[in-house]
């Protein structure tokens, strides 16, 4: 049976109300960061084996993003900053950047020494997290289907072109922000991914080994558009037609395969130098999506 509303799934665990302490809050964020950084991976999918899913949507979409403005106009703002959900999402923000800081350079190691197998790595992930995604999705309705074939060309045809992709521009950076951030807090759906599709990931994981402080907070104003703005939208489109916007998300990652797959095979590699890392990589997302089936069902 397919799970119709992602928001609304009652995870185990995650009933807002049980505490934990500040390192095991911090380490579940170092979790999460682990996954945003890696393609494929979804920080997203990482909230919900963790159990905290529901919450962590909740803390920010409650967020009152007006506090700054009552604050400079010097309006009380006690009430908006006791809604901040500070015990949960402090920690899980200070280990979000400790992952994606101590990530970020092994990852950029591996994409310029091992770029094939990386690359054939990643595709596994993908391929693994599409059954993760298939779950939401009724296959017979004729919306869903379209919304899949729609996905697909968009991927396949503008993203994975030579038009848009890797540009490196401010522009390009910015909505790579806005895209990534935004799909990181989707099961299934890999915001560094995003980053590949555009042709960005590596560039910012310079960006981010460099301190390229220009490009980071230009990828940070995206992100922060896309997790308050788009992000909401977002939710607001799950809630009502999860199957189709789900089936629309998994054309869209089936059809962002040309670009990880055209990287791959750039040197000629033997089979055996994709298929051995690729499964690798299939293989682990599909022992996270059990452990996290395992554990809901408790």
């Amino acid at each position: 049976m397919k799970e119709n509303n992602i928001t609304a799934i009652n995870f185990h665990g995650d009933n807002g109300m049980k505490e934990i302490s500040f390192i095991k809050r911090t380490l579940q964020g170092t979790a999460i960061g682990l996954a945003n950084v890696v393609p494929g991976v979804s920080g997203g999918t990482m909230a919900l084996i963790l159990g905290i899913y529901r919450r962590l949507i909740h803390a920010i979409n409650t967020l009152p993003l007006t506090l700054p403005i009552k604050f400079i106009r010097g309006e009380d703002v006690k009430e908006d900053w006791n809604d901040i959900d500070f015990r949960f999402l402090l920690p899980l923000g200070i280990g979000v950047v400790i992952a994606t800081l101590l990530l970020a350079r092994v990852m950029e190691f591996l994409l310029e020494t091992y770029s094939t197998a990386s690359y054939s790595f990643f595709i596994g992930l993908i391929l693994a997290s599409l059954f993760v995604v298939y779950r939401y999705i009724d296959p017979t309705g004729v919306r869903e289907v379209l919304s899949g074939v729609i996905g697909f060309l968009v991927a396949f045809f503008v993203v994975g072109g030579n038009g848009i992709t890797g540009t490196h521009n401010p522009i390009s950076i910015f909505f790579g922000g806005v895209f990534a951030v935004a799909s990181m807090i989707l099961p299934g759906i890999s915001g560094s991914l995003v980053l590949v599709l555009l042709g960005e990931y590596h560039y910012m994981l310079h960006a981010l080994n460099t301190f390229d402080i220009f490009n980071i907070v230009i990828f940070v104003a995206g992100g922060l558009v896309g997790l308050f703005g788009f992000a909401k939208l977002l939710e607001y489109m799950l809630d009502r037609s999860t199957s189709i916007t789900m089936a629309f998300l998994f054309g869209l990652m089936f059809g962002g395969l040309r670009v990880p797959l055209k990287t791959a095979m750039l040197n000629d590699p033997s089979l055996f130098h994709i298929v051995i890392p690729a499964s690798v990589g299939a293989l682990l997302l599909y022992l996270m999506e059990y452990h996290r089936t395992k554990v809901t069902s408790d």
